[in-house]
């Protein structure tokens, strides 16, 4: 009897010796976990940076980062305690991602920021309009993250900035937008965050002509018929001011009989929540539908010709000089936008017949009222500053 409740407490004994480190290891683990877990990441073009809250006591800790993380970007926000010594262990069969060994110099608590590479993102929209593009039937926009840094991320916060980090300092006008996961960010995976939705939105419709590009080069003696574009506007509502980032559009029309045709792939253009949103509808796609005898290609033509042109000074210095004709065979009277975008040149207005205005810093245009079976002449002279 002595010998079987010494045995059965022996027992108790070691099972208790053997459960009660398996319990701390669970919550230990989970604290790790909990101080491991990235809070943050700042994506740009060309480069992540990822920031994480860390805990050190006496013992080295190793943290699994990306392969790319670089060394002398890495960050410990402190003020009264020596920065941990660090090493980076990067081993051949685990090429994709490494372990950033840390060897405390005393107690630290705080953020640890790093650098990597492998995360990229772009915007992506796709919308619905009805057959004579009076009304956008549904607009949805998604930020498409795409993880091949090696490493996976719990529900992080997205910063996602518009520009690489070599043009920051050259130039701080820069987008960015900031987006919840909402999922682990895993590893060699793709996930497609909504952005924004908008349904049932009366458009306005824009005509215009481009005569920027190619129509700045020596044409003399060219009479060029220019195509025309027709644009579509619309404005955000109260429920989704949200700031859009530039990329690919689908665009889709439902005709009167209920069936949906893809027209293909345009692009949408950075675009502040106060501002309208506005894309075309190309040339080639309006041509997929059918036509009438009041459709804008059949009543609007434009003509374009290069009256002058010389070289001023360098070789870099042009001026030229045009007359550009826009004729409305239509019963309606109609107003066209004439756009002259400058590019990465430098353009300067120096004559016209009719007062231009400002749509960007990089693009101006004059607004032109054409009345019905008439025709109207705008004439306009602009240097051309090459870069």
């Amino acid at each position: 009897m002595i010998k079987l409740l010494a045995c059965l407490l022996f027992g108790q004994l070691l099972y208790g010796a053997a459960a009660k480190p398996l319990v701390n290891k669970e919550s230990s683990d989970k604290h790790k976990a909990d101080d491991q877990k990235v809070s943050k990441i700042v994506v740009y073009r060309d480069r992540c940076m990822a920031s994480t809250w860390i805990k050190i006591g006496e013992k080295s800790q190793k943290i699994i980062v990306p392969g790319s993380i670089d060394p002398q970007s890495i960050l410990f926000d402190q003020k009264d305690v020596e920065n941990p010594k660090y090493e980076i262990d990067k081993e051949s069969e685990r090429a994709t991602e490494a372990e950033l060994v840390l060897y405390p110099q005393g107690s630290f608590a705080g953020e640890l920021t790093y650098g990597f590479t492998g995360i990229n993102w772009h915007a992506h929209y796709v919308v619905e309009l009805n057959e004579t593009f009076s009304k956008i039937l549904n607009f949805s926009g998604f930020i498409s993250v795409d993880n091949q840094s090696g490493a996976s991320f719990e529900d992080s916060c997205l910063r996602l900035v518009d520009s690489q980090t070599d043009n920051l300092a050259k130039n701080q006008s820069f987008n960015e937008y900031t987006v919840r996961v909402g999922q682990p960010l895993q590893k060699g995976r793709v996930i497609r965050i909504p952005w924004i939705n908008i349904c049932d939105q009366d458009t306005e419709q824009d005509y215009r002509f481009d005569v920027g590009g190619e129509s700045l080069l020596n044409l003399q003696g060219v009479e060029k018929h220019l195509p025309l574009q027709v644009y579509l506007s619309f404005k955000q509502g109260e429920d989704s001011k949200k700031n859009l980032a530039g990329g690919d559009l689908a665009l889709y029309v439902r005709d009167e009989g209920g069936h949906l045709r893809f027209l293909g792939i345009n692009q949408l253009k950075t675009t502040k929540f106060s501002e309208i949103i506005q894309f075309a509808i190309p040339l080639h796609l309006l041509t997929q539908l059918k036509s009438n005898q009041d459709s804008p290609l059949s009543q609007i033509q434009g003509v374009l010709e290069q009256t002058e042109f010389k070289i001023l000074i360098t070789e870099k210095l042009e001026e030229a000089a045009y007359r550009f004709t826009v004729r409305n065979f239509g019963d309606k009277e109609v107003t066209v936008k004439v756009m002259l975008p400058c590019g990465d040149s430098l353009v300067k207005v120096v004559r016209e017949s009719n007062e231009h205005k400002s749509e960007s810093d990089r693009s101006v245009y004059w607004q032109v009222k054409v009345a019905p079976k008439t025709e109207v002449i705008l004439r306009y002279r602009v240097q051309l500053m090459k870069e």
